[in-house]
Parts: structure tokens; sequence; C-alpha cells
């Protein structure tokens, strides 16, 4: 049971009143986590160069802990996808608001490089549990027409964290120290988070209300298949090609993100000669030019196949990888900023949506967490081997551009991952209908 009796009343706020669709309100807390979210992944590239100074660790040393927190999240994927389908959205985030503070205080406190892993674990938890797969999940139950544009402006919190969260950062980082900057955002993520994370309901059931506030008795234009009409069981789904297709396309695609994410600073800043505030700029770039295309994305994501955006968007992050390998100058710097910003932000609400749409609402946080874990073996080895191959070849041009060729072959595999077709038992049902 995911909400208790006096939860099943609409939740009364003076600035939300009833007649707005609650739904929106999910997907403007979902806004601000993934802003958090955006702060932790791209907001950690900008602690690499100064933790590299103060403590003189390795670019591989430097990448160690991201592949541990990627290893944690994908472990936790499947648990995150249990809690939310059992306890609800609101208890998971909010236990993850509370998590990833702290997380934030021990990253400041951090005096060694055990601490440096134990903090970064730490907040990986926090914020995985307040998380994408958390919200995603959440919106999915509250959108059926809908459920693309959706995700994609809930994405949009993810987005402002690269223009405004990131040059604050680095703002605060050159003006007081890098120390202070974690603090400040150990306070931000609480007091902000927390009272948002309340307002979290698991499924618009739960208030009275149907997906996308349609009139309960009023007919849907969309066929069952369309708006997941068959709720597919993890086992189910495991036997579908479309899962596994999801799954490892998914994962190669994180490559050129993680990638990008983890390394541009010191690639741009070391190997180019990139000033520190042009490079912040970059990336602000990169997030801005995501915030049309996640637009974008939702809107042709409910009227074209998504498996076709998917492939599309990444092989858009596949060139932009491959120009950021042999970037010279920063004009190619922004090159590879705003083709790199388009194609993230055209998948991400895509791949969320489809998710939904594919296999249903009822085990969707399940199915979503093993599709996640499966990625592991990618996820754990890039950040790690781009480090290691930067160390040994003084360059990042043979690291990033086997990603972008790796990357090609993940866009392939979203290319033909096309809507599963139900069990057979259920397809004679809808033919009989």
């Amino acid at each position: 049971m995911t909400e208790t009796p006096q939860s099943l009343r609409h939740p009364r706020y003076p600035w939300i009143g009833r007649k707005p669709f609650y739904g929106w309100i999910i997907v403007a807390v979902g806004a601000v986590t993934q802003f958090f979210q955006g702060i932790a992944s791209q907001g950690f590239a900008t602690y690499m160069g100064l933790l590299q100074a103060e403590f003189g660790w390795t670019k591989a040393a430097l990448s160690g802990p991201r592949s541990v927190t990627q290893i944690e999240g994908a472990i936790l994927g499947p648990l995150e996808g249990f809690l939310v389908d059992r306890l609800g959205p609101r208890k998971v985030a909010a236990a993850g608001i509370f998590i990833s503070t702290l997380g934030f205080v021990l990253f400041g406190l951090m005096n060694s490089y055990v601490m440096f892993y134990v903090s970064s674990i730490v907040i990986t938890l926090g914020i995985g549990l307040q998380g994408l797969l958390v919200l995603s999940v959440t919106v999915n139950n509250w959108f059926n027409r809908k459920r693309t544009i959706a995700q994609s402006i809930m994405g949009l919190g993810y987005s402002m964290a690269g223009v405004i969260g990131v040059p604050v950062l680095v703002f605060l980082q050159e003006r007081m120290d890098w120390r202070a900057s974690a603090y400040i955002t150990a306070a931000f993520v609480l007091v902000v988070g927390f009272p948002f994370v309340m307002m979290l309901r698991d499924k618009p059931e739960t208030i009275g209300s149907v997906p996308d506030g349609e009139v309960i008795g009023e007919k849907s234009t969309d066929t069952p298949m369309v708006t997941g009409g068959y709720d597919y069981s993890l086992s189910e789904s495991l036997k579908t090609s479309s899962f596994w297709l999801l799954a490892v396309g998914q994962a190669i695609s994180n490559l050129g993100i993680l990638g990008a994410q983890l390394h541009m600073f010191l690639h741009l800043e070391e190997d180019v000669g990139i000033e520190r505030n042009t490079v912040a700029l970059v990336w602000t770039v990169a997030s801005l030019s995501n915030i049309p295309a996640r637009l974008l994305g939702g809107f042709f994501g409910d009227k074209f196949p998504k498996n076709v955006l998917l492939g599309i968007s990444n092989t858009l992050m596949a060139g932009a990888v491959y120009i950021l390998a042999v970037t010279d100058s920063a004009v190619m710097a922004f090159t590879f900023a705003v083709i790199f910003g388009i194609g993230w932000g055209m998948r991400t609400p895509v791949l969320n949506a489809i998710q939904g749409e594919y296999f249903g609402r009822m085990s969707q946080g399940v199915i979503r967490g093993w599709m996640q874990s499966l990625g592991l073996p990618i996820i754990i080895a890039a950040p790690v081997v781009v480090g290691h191959m930067r160390d040994v070849q003084g360059t990042y041009l043979y690291a990033f551009s086997l990603m972008a060729g790796v990357m090609v072959i993940g866009s392939i595999l979203l290319f033909i991952a096309r809507h599963p077709k139900p069990p057979t038992s259920v397809s004679e049902m809808y033919r009989q209908s």
C-alpha cells in the first residue's frame, strides 16, 4: 500500500487550489530534485582540478569514486524501483534529501582518499533516492497522453543545474573555496528540497483523479498499447527483446554523458588550454541548448516513435563527443556544447517516457531499476578507463574517439528497440474486445 487513507484527499496548498491537474505539481517537484541531481553529477567535474591540486591524485584516481558510485547506483536501481512501487515517492525522496545533505557535508569535511569515496557514496545514495528513477516513475504514473512532454519539463531542472548551478559552484569555489561550496550545496538541498518532496503523491487515483487529469468516464483517444494498457511484470519484460535493447543501448549512450561531465573540464583546461571560466561557459551553453531540445523531445516524443527519436539523439551525442576529442579551440568547444546539448536534451524525456509506454505502470519502478543495473559493466569501466587512457597517453583524443564509436553502436540498438508485443493471451483479449 503506497498511501495512507488520510492521503486520499486532494493535498491543499493555497497556491494550487483544486482546479489544476495535480500531475503538474508532481512535475514541478521533479524539476527541483532534478536540479539537485544535476548539481551532484555536473558539478562534480568542477572539483576535480581543485582536488588534484590539493591532494595530488591522478586523473584515474579522481575518476575512481565515480565508477564506485555508478556501481552503487546500478545495484540500488532495483531497490529504488521496489521502494517507490511499495512505499510511494514521498517517503523515498524525503530520505534522499536527508542522506544527500549529509553526503555534501562529508564531502566538505574530506581530508583523505577514503573520505572522498565515503562522501561520494553517501551523495549518490541520497541523490538516487530522490533522483530520476524515482521521479520519472512517478511522472509516468500521472500521465499517459502527455507523458513525454511532462518528462521533458521535469528534466529542465537538470538542465538548469548546468545553466545556473555549475557557474555558481565555480564562483563559490573561486571566491571562497571548494569546501564552502559543498556546505552551501548541502544547506540548499535541505532547505529547498524537503518542502517540495512532501508534495509528492504516488498516483492520481490516490487523490480521486486519473492520468492526464481526464474526467472519469471520458473516452480517451489513445489505444491501450500506446498508453501502456498492459502492465508487464519484471519476468515478462525480461522475455522481450525491447527490454534488452533499451538496457544496453541506454548504458552505452551514458558513456558520452559520463565522459563529458567528468572529463570535459580537465580536457579543455589542460589539453586545449581554455581558461576555467570559459570552460564553465562551454558547459552552460550545453545546458542552455539542452532546454529547447528537451521540450522538442517532449513534443515529438508524444507524436512519433520514441525508439527512432532515441537513436537520432544518441547519434548526435556520439558526433559531439568526437568533436570534443579533436577540439583545439574555444570555437570547437562551443560547437561540441551545442550539438551535445541538443542530443542530450532530446534523449532524456523520451527515454524516461518510453519505459512507461512499453512496459506499463504497475511494475515500472522495478523494471527500470533492473534495466539500469544491467548496464553496470559499461558504467563501471567508462570513467576509470577514460582517466587511465589520459594518464598513459597524455591526451583525451583516443579515449573520447573510442567512446564516440561505441555510442554509434548504442544508437543502432535504440533504433531497433520497438514496442514489445504483450503475451499471447493478452493480445487475444485486445483483439476480442
